[in-house]
């Protein structure tokens, strides 16, 4: 067994454990860390079926019944329109800026939400910041695989509480990750190194996931929204890293 095929186990079970508790963060910690191994296009599919295995996990595990289901049904269309737009013009696209792009926003966020924290969004513009975030979060994903923090900004304003939060990001990062999956498919990304790696770190992933919706139960509304600043805080830098090394 080379050092890759345990790394990756490892990494994988890492990130998991950190989006089973949180709901989001996963594929930003791993893609980076795993392309470094087998390089971005089997990295990014890789983590795609894990995210994808994530979120049936749990949503059958009661987390649809916690769906803030009128923000999913306003962000689902834009989240697949986008998703597939995305996903098509990924190799057109100037990843650079992408990167730089959704950085500075989530750095305004942050400051937004530490001094700035009256400011929220109308009611009256609720639709459009619901469907904009939906574009902009399917978008990002089929661009370069990092929508999460978009939906994430929009929802922690939008339904804060860690319950319906959480399991709102699991509804929305299932419909992402179906739509990736099925143009993935034919495009034959599933390559040999894909299967080989699933294999070997399914049973650590399950393990992190079990253990990581336990540890979400004990964490406080407070620590979760303090977990969440810090996971946005660190997406700023991994693409930040990204986008200048």
């Amino acid at each position: 067994m080379s050092s890759t095929d345990i790394l990756i186990p490892i990494i994988i079970a890492c990130a998991f454990f950190g989006e089973a508790i949180f709901g989001f963060g996963g594929g930003l910690i791993s893609v980076p860390l795993i392309s470094l191994l087998i390089g971005v296009k089997d990295a990014a599919t890789l983590v795609l079926v894990f995210q994808f295995l994530f979120c049936i996990s749990l949503l059958i595990w009661k987390s649809s019944m916690h769906v803030d289901w009128k923000s999913a049904k306003l962000m689902s269309p834009g989240a697949i329109a986008g998703t597939v737009a995305g996903t098509l013009l990924s190799a057109k696209s100037s990843v650079v800026f992408l990167q730089l792009f959704l950085a500075a926003s989530i750095v305004l966020f942050l400051v937004k939400n530490f001094w700035f924290s009256g400011f929220t969004f109308r009611r009256k513009s609720n639709v459009v910041a619901a469907a904009g975030a939906g574009l902009g979060g399917g978008l990002l994903s089929g661009l370069i695989g990092a929508g999460g923090p978009v939906v994430t900004m929009y929802l922690s304003v939008a339904t804060p509480k860690k319950l319906v939060m959480r399991a709102t990001l699991i509804y929305l990062f299932f419909i992402i990750g179906l739509v990736r999956l099925s143009i993935s498919i034919p495009e034959h990304l599933f390559t040999h190194n894909v299967l080989h790696f699933t294999l070997l770190a399914m049973p650590g992933f399950l393990i992190a996931i079990f253990i990581g919706q336990y540890v979400y139960q004990k964490v406080s509304e407070t620590y979760y929204k303090l977990g969440i600043n810090v996971i946005l805080a660190g997406s700023a830098v991994i693409l930040l890293c990204k986008a200048l090394l």
